[in-house]
C-alpha cells in the first residue's frame, strides 16, 4: 500500500517552522556580513535558505487552505501572483547563496537587500499581521 503523505496540519506546521527559520537565518546572515564575517563562511547558511526558499511553495498546497495559519485566502486566489513572489524569493535566496560562495560582498548585500524585499513583499500580501502584544498596565 502507499505510504501516506504529510497531513494538512503537518505541512503547515512544516511551513511554519520554515518560515521561522527563514528569518532566523536572514538575520543572521546580515548580522554576520555586517560585522564582517568571511562571506565564505555564510555559504552554507545562504545556501539553507536557498534550498527552503525554492521548496517553501509547495507546502501551501490546497489541502490547508482550511487549516488555521496566517496565511491569507488569497494564497489560493491569486495563486499565480503568490508563485511569482515566491519565484522572487528563491531567485534573491539562490543569488544570495552564489554570492556568498564567491566571496562577493556587493553581491552578497544587494542579495541580501532583495531577499528581505522578497519577503516583506509577499508577506504584505499573503500573510496576517500578528496580533499587537499587550498593553502593559
Amino acid at each position: 500500500p502507499k505510504a501516506a503523505g504529510p497531513s494538512p496540519q503537518e505541512l503547515v506546521q512544516a511551513r511554519q517552522a520554515g518560515m521561522a527559520m527563514s528569518a532566523t537565518s536572514l538575520n543572521l546572515l546580515k548580522g554576520a556580513s555586517a560585522n564582517g564575517t568571511p562571506l565564505k563562511s555564510l555559504a552554507f547558511s545562504a545556501g539553507g535558505l536557498a534550498k527552503w526558499a525554492a521548496a517553501m511553495p509547495s507546502l501551501f498546497a490546497d489541502s490547508t487552505k482550511g487549516v488555521p495559519s496566517r496565511a491569507t485566502p488569497k494564497v489560493w486566489t491569486q495563486k499565480a501572483d503568490f508563485l511569482a513572489k515566491s519565484k522572487a524569493f528563491a531567485d534573491s535566496t539562490k543569488a544570495l547563496a552564489d554570492a556568498a560562495k564567491a566571496d562577493d560582498k556587493v553581491a552578497f548585500d544587494a542579495a541580501l537587500a532583495s531577499t528581505a524585499a522578497s519577503c516583506k513583499g509577499c508577506h504584505d500580501t499573503y500573510q496576517v499581521p500578528p496580533a499587537p502584544p499587550p498593553k502593559a498596565g
